[in-house]
């Protein structure tokens, strides 16, 4: 006797099914999330879906795999497949037999009604019972080398137990008897995990849809505020700009200076220190990003606000999730500086776990009269479009102007971007 099958009464055989497919969709939904943690991919839809989700999935997943290795149990009454806690009748049972077929042998249950074979089943397992039946004619269809004992052994249990096998008043009273109370509470056990899996599945689904909807938006909502003065220590007159889309975006704008009255400055002309009237900056979905403003003009110093009006807005496939503000530490040599000291190379660390494009630039500051905020002079920038891979970190030179004005570099600021857009764009 082999020691994978268990022998309960004479009347009942257990034929264990010893297949590692079997744990195939167990090892798939952690490694789903894990991926979609690890990639950030926002289009699958929000996190606090997929953890309920596969939480379901996963534990149909797991319970599914363990009672398809029990395989099949045969007794004097019937026949049943427990993966898909399928009970039939030897009534209903018109053959227990081998079959070859180009993916293998398989040990084939054919039965008349196949309306019966399926009454039991719950409705998402009884997907793999219909491609039973399209493909081999057959509700149950195993592999018959994965079988714990011998399918010629299984075929001639099975042809014994069908020619004994008496239904109490014919097919009728035997469909009517009461359920074994075990077999009843296998089934509702396997209904209630299979219900529970579907769940999770439209969870996914919803998330899915949800998020789709959403970013298929052409005009994801972006929030804008400025800030004239940030304290000591801190950048003055900084634009801050909050993407509540799904996607990141990079948009073009333009601004009008207005005073503390709200009204228009003529003359009053604005520059930027990252770009973002050019495009060049991308905001990451779910984040904030940020650039700097300096006025030119006569009342320039009367600036209190900016409206800001949206250009144009292009897409970008990076940041794929939301990310964090990133940091640019300098060193000269080996050893790291402060502000207003030399330096030659920049170090650049990417903390998010998606590859990130960005620039560098250096922002020169005046030395404001008193009372004034204090405006940007130049912005320089420093090398040109870097790539960082997840959680790496890139030594970037400093060459050319940079370098010789090293000392007069009062911030030197990180942001995400892309490629510089056309002229005409």
């Amino acid at each position: 006797m082999d020691g994978n099958s268990v022998t309960a009464p004479q009347d009942e055989q257990r034929i264990a099914y010893r297949s590692h497919a079997v744990w195939f969709w167990p090892v798939f939904w952690p490694v789903a999330i894990a991926l979609r943690w690890f990639l950030g991919w926002d289009a699958g839809g929000p996190m606090v879906l997929w953890i309920p989700g596969i939480a379901f999935l996963e534990t149909n997943a797991v319970l599914t795999a363990l009672r398809a290795r029990r395989g099949l149990t045969l007794t004097a009454r019937g026949i049943t497949w427990h993966k898909c806690e399928m009970r039939l009748s030897w009534a209903n049972v018109t053959a227990v037999e081998q079959s070859a077929r180009r993916g293998g042998e398989r040990l084939v249950v054919r039965v008349g009604e196949s309306s019966q074979a399926l009454e039991d089943v719950a409705l998402p397992a009884r997907l793999e019972v219909h491609a039973n039946l399209r493909r081999f004619g057959a509700p149950i269809a195993l592999r018959a080398g994965r079988l714990a004992r011998p399918a010629a052994e299984v075929v001639e249990i099975a042809d014994r137990l069908r020619r004994e096998y008496e239904p109490p008043s014919g097919l009728k009273g035997f469909m009517t008897r009461d359920t074994p109370p075990e077999v009843e509470r296998a089934r509702r056990f396997a209904r209630r995990w299979i219900r529970l899996a579907s769940a999770g599945l439209g969870v996914l689904l919803f998330g899915v849809v949800i998020v789709n909807l959403v970013s298929s938006n052409p005009d994801p909502q972006i929030a804008f505020a400025f800030s004239r003065t940030s304290g000591s220590g801190y950048m003055d007159q900084v634009l801050t700009m909050t993407n509540y889309g799904l996607t990141a975006t990079a948009p073009t704008l333009t601004f009008v200076p207005l005073d503390r009255a709200g009204h228009a400055l003529p003359g009053v002309t604005v520059r930027t220190a990252y770009g973002s009237d050019r495009g060049l900056v991308v905001l990451p979905p779910r984040s904030a990003g940020f650039d700097v403003l300096a006025f030119d003009g006569p009342g320039f110093r009367d600036v209190a606000d900016v409206q800001v009006t949206v250009r144009h807005k292009e897409r970008s496939k990076r940041p794929a999730g939301a990310a964090e503000e990133l940091h640019a530490r300098r060193l000269l040599g080996t050893r790291f500086t402060e502000p207003l000291q030399d330096f030659d190379t920049l170090l650049l660390q990417n903390t998010n776990g998606v590859t990130v494009a960005v620039r560098v630039v250096c922002i020169l500051w005046e030395h404001p009269p008193p009372g004034a905020t204090q405006q940007m002079v130049r912005s320089l920038p420093i090398g040109g479009l870097i790539s960082i891979a997840p959680f790496g970190e890139v030594r970037l030179p400093v060459t050319g102007p940079v370098r010789s004005l090293a000392r007069s570099c009062g911030s030197v600021k990180v942001y995400y971007s892309r490629p510089a857009p056309p002229v005409n764009a």
